[in-house]
C-alpha cells in the first residue's frame, strides 16, 4: 500500500499564493467589466455596412420601439434593432451563421453575413 505523501510547509505557501493570485486577477476581471458596463458615457452606436458601404449608424440608446431595416437585393437580410441591442433577425443566405449569432448588445460585438456582404458591429 502506497503512503500519501503530506502537504509541507512549501506546498501550503505556493496553495495559498496561486489563490490568492486567482482570486485577484478574478476580482480585477470582474470590476473592470462593471465599470466599463456602467459608463455614464457609454453610448451604443449600431453600424452597419453592405458591400464595404455604411448603409446605417443606429443610436441603441436612443431607440424607443423596434425598427425593422430590410436589403431586397441580391440575397435578402433582415436587421433587428431595439434599444440597445441589434441582430440580424432574417437572411436568405444558405447557413444561417449571421441569424444564429443572436443580439449583439457590447461594444465590440460584430455579426457577418458573408454572402450578402452585410456587416453589422457596435
Amino acid at each position: 500500500m502506497k503512503k500519501i505523501a503530506k502537504l509541507k510547509r512549501g506546498d501550503f505557501i505556493m496553495l495559498l499564493f496561486a489563490g490568492i493570485v486567482a482570486g485577484a486577477l478574478f476580482v480585477w476581471t470582474w470590476s473592470t467589466d462593471w465599470v466599463r458596463r456602467s459608463a455614464a458615457d457609454n453610448r451604443l452606436m449600431a453600424k452597419i455596412e453592405r458591400d464595404g458601404k455604411k448603409v446605417a449608424e443606429i443610436d441603441l440608446n436612443e431607440i424607443t420601439e423596434t425598427q425593422y431595416i430590410e436589403f431586397d437585393e441580391g440575397i435578402k437580410v433582415t436587421i433587428e434593432a431595439e434599444p440597445g441591442r441589434i441582430r440580424f433577425l432574417h437572411s436568405d443566405c444558405p447557413d444561417q451563421i449571421c441569424v444564429m449569432t443572436g443580439w449583439l448588445t457590447r461594444e465590440g460585438h460584430i455579426a457577418v453575413c458573408l454572402p450578402s456582404k452585410t456587416v453589422v458591429s457596435i
